[in-house]
């Protein structure tokens, strides 16, 4: 024969309607403690995705008013229809988002809500596009001409050969770096520019100082095909027999 269970802790003359209506309330506690975690991974999930668009949205703005400050032409993209749809939705459901009856978890994991979030990411997403592409235009506009001809290599140049090769580096790959570093890297391409503009006064100045038949070589030489060996001198040889000069220089047999 099975004893009846009793609960030590309740008195025994307690009738089972108020045991019943106990054990509803300790359920319904344990309801409401689910429902208020469920609340807050809700809350937390809808703030983070609202911080982190939110920060990618202020840096566009900071980064669009950097470009302007330095003259870059930046064409904001338009505004998806969808996207206004889900702004006049959001804004339909903060209104309501304080009514007692609503149920605020639901209302953060409705359409509504995700759609808002969705919509403000496109247009982050959008927005860093936009940037890139002006900062690639900005780019391109400043790529120096004759940036890939052959360069008249002279003994006592080599510190102008070393800044040549890191010019040339920066235009070799379009921006794809973080865009809060676009403003930066637009800084570094009017530098590598106007270094380039230096460098071919100097090379211009130092090939103006050597006499007519070297000049004439170390020109040829420079081209992908090389100089003739006609252009071999009697005085191109001394010039490059002295110091060891003749390293570098391409000579074809016709």
């Amino acid at each position: 024969m099975t004893e009846p269970l009793n609960d030590p802790a309740e008195p025994a003359h307690r009738s089972l309607a108020d045991r019943a209506t106990q054990a509803l309330l300790a359920l319904a506690d344990q309801a409401d403690r689910k429902k208020t975690e469920a609340e807050r991974n809700a809350i937390s999930t809808a703030c983070n995705r609202a911080e982190a668009v939110t920060a990618r949205l202020t840096t566009c703005r900071d980064i669009d008013a950097e470009l302007a400050v330095r003259g870059v032409a930046h064409i904001r993209p338009s505004v998806p229809a969808q996207v206004a749809r889900s702004i006049t939705n959001l804004r339909r459901v903060a209104t309501q988002a304080t009514a007692p009856s609503q149920d605020l978890t639901e209302r953060l994991r409705a359409g509504a809500v995700q759609d808002s979030l969705s919509s403000a990411e496109t247009i982050a997403k959008n927005l860093e596009q936009s940037l890139q592409k002006a900062g690639n235009a900005e780019q391109k506009r400043l790529r120096p001409e004759g940036l890939d001809q052959p360069i008249a290599v002279m003994p006592g140049s080599e510190s102008l050969q070393v800044r040549i090769s890191r010019i040339r580096a920066a235009w070799s790959r379009p921006f794809t770096g973080p865009i809060e570093q676009l403003p930066t890297a637009v800084d570094g391409w009017r530098q590598h520019a106007a270094d380039w503009e230096d460098i071919q006064h100097e090379l211009t100045r130092r090939l103006a100082s050597l006499p007519p038949e070297i000049k004439t070589f170390i020109e040829a030489a420079a081209s992908d095909a090389g100089a003739p060996w006609s252009l071999v001198t009697a005085a191109v040889r001394e010039w490059l027999d002295t110091d060891g000069r003749g390293d570098g220089y391409g000579v074809r047999k016709w």
